[in-house]
């Protein structure tokens, strides 16, 4: 590269983590919203060390807050384990990462574009300048805003990191030293999949890619994509790894998707799988649909958007009108609009679980279109490339600088809703998801925050969603019992019983309340229950011990068959911190009691 393209590349740089910069500067407030409050506070380990990095390795993903979601990311948990070393409390230095790792993405995104441009036969000018404008329009999409904003969605982060790097990398050497290449890939391939699942498609990048940027005869494209199989060897590594550290397989079950991403209104179909698979392909057209209209009109943003009411036929001919159109500028020699929409779908369809996933239904989530819009993005910089060949690349840049101009203050506004949870649902309970998950974590965060009267008013308003949602029951039980509402209260926990989801959360709530009133055989009956229906053993051991501690917190003899509990607890589930909390808690206490017998 000569000095002056090296001095405009660096420009090009600079404005591009400027820029990105820019559209994040309000998002790294010293406070955790929505699930990182749970995840990031109770996977904190200090100092780390070696045998707390081989359980990440071992462990589900949330393991640390006793859930079992079968999900399997040891390197996000490294990634937040250094970021508690590094800064401690200090929740901003968290969300300093993610936006230093977007501006990277942003980076990689221009230089892989870049390169693709090139392989196209447009000039080293030409290349730069459309690979920046559309890296640009990345940098600062509001689409964006929750995976950049959430430390536990950093995996989507990392992931678009490895992939995109990782071809714009490989599309470089494999022609010189295609052996390095491929074991680069295959070690790049590794990484991705542990840091999250939807990096099982990278083969599939690797090829489309390879496809298209290599000149010749189909026969030939063919031969160089062959050593793609190799890549099956840290896929099978990857396979091992995570059967030996869940319990559960790769398929997460319908009630544990529901619960970890809060979906309760999408639809689950009944176990007929010819059925079930149909319901899911109609449902993911109408999803990707979605996604891209999204990605063109990013409103409304929210975390959970509901089940798609798209008319399936329009979904269905408006993709197959855009994939012809892509089609034929392909075989005119143009192939950069396939390959971007065919980035798109290859990354879509992990999280859309067309396959896997149990029965529940395809549905959108914006922490899913991170990678996606990667190809959203290749699909622009093709575009503007051939646009600037009969409009000036002043009026294209301008174009560009207006569509910025509109989308940065979305993502500023965004930024703002995840500076804290309370924020955060009471934006999504505005913009019209006032059902489920949404109004219980609304009632929650109120709850948290201290605005109990306003949180007893929501409840109300809706209490006939109660027998629907156990969740959205119980919170509005510990709600009604700040205001001293016992009857309420009651009848709200018993209501989440009829749901096995929630009774044994309900038996807990319950017992715990009828303690709180002396009536102490209700608590005991109710503690019980709780044990009896939770089903993880682990779990067990913690909720006997939260019972002898609850009902006997005086008693040496109940405290240390509490700590027995505890212990067997820990061992069955290493890294669950609630149980190394109790135990540490008791500690002290027995401690304590010691110290006075002396």
């Amino acid at each position: 590269m000569m000095p002056i393209q090296r001095t405009r590349h660096g420009i090009s740089i600079s404005i591009l983590i400027l820029v990105s910069f820019l559209a994040y500067a309000n998002a790294w407030p010293d406070n955790l919203a929505w699930d990182d409050t749970l995840f990031s506070q109770q996977n904190r380990v200090s100092p780390i060390s070696l045998s707390e990095i081989r359980q990440y390795f071992t462990s589900d993903v949330w393991a640390a807050s006793g859930r079992e979601s079968g999900l399997y990311r040891p390197l996000l948990l490294v990634a937040v384990a250094l970021d508690i070393q590094l800064f401690g409390d200090w929740e901003a230095g968290y969300h300093l990462v993610n936006i230093l790792l977007h501006m990277l993405a942003s980076v990689v995104v221009f230089g892989f574009i870049r390169h693709l441009l090139m392989f196209s036969g447009n000039s080293l000018v030409t290349s730069s300048n459309m690979a920046l404008l559309s890296a640009l329009v990345f940098a600062v999409h509001p689409i964006h805003t929750e995976v950049v904003n959430s430390i536990f969605n950093r995996s989507d982060l990392l992931v678009t990191l490895g992939m995109v790097g990782g071809l714009w990398w490989f599309v470089q050497k494999v022609d010189r030293n295609p052996t390095k290449a491929w074991s680069i890939l295959s070690l790049t391939y590794l990484l991705v999949l542990l840091c999250k699942e939807s990096g099982v498609v990278l083969p599939a990048l690797a090829v489309i890619t390879l496809w298209f940027t290599t000149p010749g005869h189909w026969q030939q494209r063919w031969r160089k994509c062959v050593p793609v199989l190799w890549l099956l060897i840290p896929l099978g590594i990857y396979l091992v790894l995570r059967i030996n550290a869940l319990d559960m397989p790769a398929i997460v079950d319908d009630a544990a998707v529901r619960v970890m991403t809060g979906d309760n209104e999408i639809p689950v179909e009944p176990h007929n799988t010819q059925y079930v698979n149909m319901h899911k392909l109609i449902a993911a057209i109408k999803v990707w649909f979605d996604a891209l209209v999204l990605i063109l009109w990013p409103y409304p943003l929210l975390v959970f958007h509901g089940p798609s009411h798209t008319n399936v036929w329009i979904a269905l001919t408006a993709q197959l009108a855009l994939i012809a159109i892509a089609a034929g500028y392909a075989i005119r020699k143009s192939p950069g609009l396939l390959l971007g929409l065919m980035f798109f779908y290859i990354t879509i369809l992990p999280p859309s679980r067309v396959v896997g996933g149990g029965d529940v239904l395809p549905h959108l989530a914006e922490r899913y279109l991170y990678t996606p819009s990667v190809g959203i993005a290749i699909m622009l910089a093709f575009g503007l490339s051939f646009l600037v060949t009969r409009y000036s690349f002043k009026a294209i840049s301008v174009s560009i600088v207006v569509v910025m101009m509109i989308l940065t203050p979305l993502t500023w506004a965004r930024n703002s809703d995840w500076a804290a949870t309370l924020s955060l649902v009471e934006s999504e309970y505005e913009n019209g998801i006032q059902a489920g998950y949404v109004t219980q974590a609304f009632v929650d965060a109120l709850l948290q925050d201290g605005k109990i009267t306003r949180a007893n008013a929501l409840c109300d308003k809706h209490v006939n969603e109660f027998k629907s949602s156990w969740l959205l029951s119980t919170t509005c039980g510990q709600v009604y019992e700040n205001l001293n509402r016992y009857d309420k209260a009651e009848k709200a926990h018993m209501l989440a019983l009829i749901e096995d989801d929630g009774k044994n959360v309900a038996h807990l709530s319950l017992a715990k309340m009828f303690l709180g009133l002396n009536r102490n055989s209700g608590a005991i009956k109710h503690f019980d229950l709780a044990i009896s229906e939770e089903k993880r053993a682990f779990m067990k051991e913690y909720l006997a011990a939260e019972m002898l501690m609850q009902l006997y917190p005086s008693d040496t003899a109940r405290l240390l068959e509490a700590r027995s509990h505890l212990e067997k607890s820990l061992r069955l589930s290493p890294r669950f911190q609630l149980a190394q909390l109790k135990l540490d808690e008791i500690n002290m206490i027995l401690g304590a009691a010691d110290g006075r017998l002396d």
